[in-house]
C-alpha cells in the first residue's frame, strides 16, 4: 500500500512544524468528537444491557484509555517544541559568540598584519639607506682612488 515515494512524502510533511501541530490538533479534535458521539450513542443504548453486562463501565474505561492515548503525542510534541525553542536560543547565542570571536580575530589579525607590514617597510627603508650610504662610500673611494 505504501511505497518508498509515499513514505518519503509523509516524512517530508511531518518535518514541517505547522503540519505537525495542525495534524495533532486535528487528531485530538477528531478523537474528542468521536468519544462524545460514542458517549451519546452509548447513553441511548446503555439501558439495554442484555448484550453485555457492565458495558457502560467497560466503555468508560475504554474512553479513559483512548483519552490518555490521544494526549500523549500532543504532550510529547509540546515537549519537543519547547526543547527545539531552547536549542534555537542556544544556537543563536553560540552563533553570536562565534561571530564576536571571528570579529576579534579579524581585528587582531588586521592589526598584526598592519604592524608586520609597517615593520617590513621600516626595515626596507633602513636597508635602502644602508645601500645608498655604501654606494656613496664606494663611489667616493673610487673617485678618491682615481685622483
Amino acid at each position: 500500500m505504501f511505497n518508498d515515494e509515499c513514505n518519503a512524502k509523509m516524512y517530508e510533511m511531518f518535518a514541517q512544524p505547522l503540519f505537525k501541530k495542525g495534524f495533532f490538533d486535528f487528531y485530538l479534535k477528531m478523537q474528542q468528537e468521536g468519544i462524545e458521539a460514542a458517549r451519546k450513542f452509548w447513553g441511548m443504548s446503555a439501558t439495554n444491557n442484555s448484550v453485555m453486562p457492565n458495558a457502560g463501565e467497560l466503555y468508560e474505561r475504554m474512553i479513559d484509555f483512548y483519552i490518555i492515548l490521544g494526549f500523549v503525542p500532543k504532550t510529547r510534541y509540546d515537549e519537543v517544541l519547547k526543547e527545539n525553542q531552547s536549542l534555537k536560543e542556544e544556537n543563536k547565542f553560540l552563533r553570536g559568540i562565534i561571530r564576536e570571536l571571528q570579529t576579534n580575530l579579524f581585528t587582531e589579525g588586521g592589526e598584526k598584519a598592519q604592524q608586520i607590514w609597517q615593520s617590513s617597510i621600516d626595515k626596507q627603508l633602513e636597508m635602502n639607506k644602508e645601500i645608498a650610504k655604501n654606494f656613496f662610500e664606494l663611489f667616493r673611494m673610487l673617485k678618491g682612488g682615481n685622483e
